[in-house]
C-alpha cells in the first residue's frame, strides 16, 4: 500500500523565532519505522512546524512541507497526486486555537471524495471537542457525570454598553443568577482556548463577577464547578469497534490545582481499571474517534472518574506513550488503526518532566543517560519574559525504579 501521514496548520508559525528540537530526531524515527514495513510505501505531507513529522531540514524525498498559505483543497490535491491507498492524520496543536483536528478533517473529506481511505476524526467530532461548552453538553448527552456549569456569551454579556436603548442587561443578570447556584470553587475557561492556558480558579462569587466584568473576559467563557481530586490523562488509539485504551499517567498541578502544560510532570503508568477502560471505550464509540485522542481526567475523593477535556489528536502525552511502549508515534498509529493489533504494555516506570532550555550539546549529554528516551525542546526566541521562552521535556522509561532515581540524580547534578 501507499500510505500518507499528514497534518495541517492554519495558524502563523515562524520557525526563525520558535525553535523545536527533538532527540532522537523525528527523521530517524520515521526511517526506522519505514524499515519495519518494506511492503508499504510511506509519505509525509505537512506544514510547519510539522510536529511529530520528520524535520524539514532532513530533506527526505518522501517528506513534503507545503507553504503556510496552502488551503485545504490544495493541500488535499497534493496528497491525491501521491495516489495513496490510505491517508492517516497526525494532527498536532498550536496556539491560539486548538482546531487543527477540524482542518485535518476537511482535508479527509476531500480525499474521501476521491475514494481514498482515511483515518481521521470527523469534522463534527473536531468541533465538539474544540468548543468546551459543546464538549460539556456532549458528555452529558452520552450519559457521563459532568459538573454543573454556566455558559457566558461575551457579546451578550457586554451588549448594553454599546446599545443606548438598553436600561439594564437582562442576560448579564441571568448569568449572575446561574453562577450563584454553583458550588464553589469554580474554574473559568475560555471555551476555545488551547489546553489549560488562561484558566482561572475562583473561590467566591465576587471573584467570578469581578473576572467577568474585567478586561480578562474577552471571549466566551465557561464557568464550571471545580472537581477536587488527582489529575490524570491517557490516550486512546484506534477506530470504531477496535479501540485501545492506554493506562493513565498522573499529572502534577500548580498552586491553583490546575495542570500547567509548561511545568507539569507526568508519572506512571497507573493500572487501567476496568471501570475507566469501559468509560473511555464508551466515549470513543460515542464520538466515533478515528486515530489518536487524549483525555484529561480527575479522580475525585470518592474514587469517581470525571472527564475534563477531550483532545482528538496527538498530544503532549504522545511521545511519552511512544517511548514507554518502545515504538515510534508512526508505529503507534499504524498498529492500532491499520493492523488493529495490540499495542505493547508500557514500561513500568515512566516520567516526563520539564527542564530549563539547553544547548544542543547539553541535550546530547542528557540523552546519553541511562533510561532517557527522548528530549523535546521548544524555544520561543520572541518571548518577552524568560518564563515564556520554553522548556525541554525529558522522558525517562525504565524497568527498575532505581535506574530512574539514579538518572534523575545525574540530571540534577548536571543542572547545577
Amino acid at each position: 500500500m501507499r500510505i500518507v501521514f499528514y497534518s495541517t496548520n492554519s495558524n502563523v508559525f515562524d520557525d526563525k523565532t520558535f525553535i523545536i528540537s527533538v532527540l532522537p530526531h523525528n527523521k530517524n524515527s520515521f526511517m526506522d519505522f519505514i524499515s519495519l514495513h518494506p511492503e508499504h510505501e510511506f509519505f509525509c505531507v505537512t506544514q510547519k512546524p510539522g510536529m511529530f513529522m520528520p524535520e524539514e531540514k532532513s530533506e527526505l524525498k518522501n517528506v513534503i512541507y507545503l507553504p503556510q498559505s496552502t488551503d485545504t483543497k490544495i493541500f488535499a490535491e497534493q496528497i491525491i497526486q501521491l495516489k495513496p491507498d490510505l491517508a492517516i492524520a497526525m494532527t498536532f496543536w498550536i496556539e491560539p486555537y486548538d482546531w487543527l483536528t477540524v482542518s485535518d478533517s476537511l482535508v479527509a473529506r476531500e480525499l474521501q471524495k476521491q475514494n481514498i481511505n482515511t483515518i481521521c476524526h470527523s469534522v463534527e467530532c473536531g468541533l465538539i471537542c474544540f468548543d468546551k461548552w459543546r464538549t460539556h453538553n456532549e458528555l452529558k448527552r452520552l450519559g457521563f457525570n459532568v459538573p454543573q456549569a454556566v455558559f457566558c456569551d461575551h457579546d451578550l454579556y457586554f451588549c448594553a454598553g454599546s446599545n443606548k436603548e438598553v436600561l439594564k442587561n437582562v442576560y448579564k443578570e441571568s448569568v449572575y443568577n446561574q453562577v450563584e447556584k454553583l458550588t464553589l470553587p469554580v474554574i473559568i475557561k475560555d471555551t476555545t482556548g488551547l489546553s489549560s492556558y488562561g484558566m482561572t480558579v475562583a473561590h467566591t462569587y465576587g471573584e467570578v463577577i469581578g473576572y467577568l466584568n474585567s478586561k480578562r473576559n474577552n471571549s466566551n467563557r465557561l464557568i464550571e464547578e471545580f472537581i477536587n481530586g488527582r489529575q490524570f490523562g491517557l490516550e486512546v488509539y484506534g477506530v470504531p469497534g477496535a479501540y485501545q485504551v492506554l493506562p493513565p499517567f498522573e499529572f502534577s498541578v500548580n498552586q491553583y490545582g490546575i495542570t500547567s502544560p509548561k511545568q507539569s510532570t507526568k508519572t506512571g503508568p497507573f493500572p487501567l481499571l476496568d471501570i475507566l477502560r469501559e468509560m473511555i471505550l464508551k466515549l470513543a464509540e460515542g464520538l466515533k474517534l478515528y486515530g489518536a485522542a487524549q483525555v484529561d481526567l480527575v479522580l475525585d475523593e470518592n474514587d469517581n472518574w470525571h472527564i475534563i477535556e477531550i483532545n482528538p489528536r496527538l498530544s503532549g502525552m504522545s511521545y511519552t506513550y511512544a517511548c514507554a511502549c518502545s515504538l515510534s508515534v508512526y508505529e503507534m498509529l499504524y498498529r492500532s488503526c491499520v493492523e488493529k493489533s495490540a499495542l505493547p504494555q508500557p514500561a513500568p516506570f515512566v516520567m516526563s518532566f520539564k527542564l530549563p532550555l539547553m544547548t544542543e550539546n547539553q541535550m546530547k549529554e542528557i540523552a546519553a543517560l541511562d533510561g532517557v528516551c527522548l528530549l523535546n525542546q521548544t524555544n520561543d526566541l520572541a518571548a518577552r519574559q524568560e518564563r515564556e521562552k520554553g522548556f525541554c521535556e525529558c522522558i525517562i522509561c525504565c524497568k527498575e525504579k532505581s535506574i530512574m532515581q539514579n538518572t534523575l540524580q545525574q540530571i540534577e547534578l548536571m543542572q547545577k
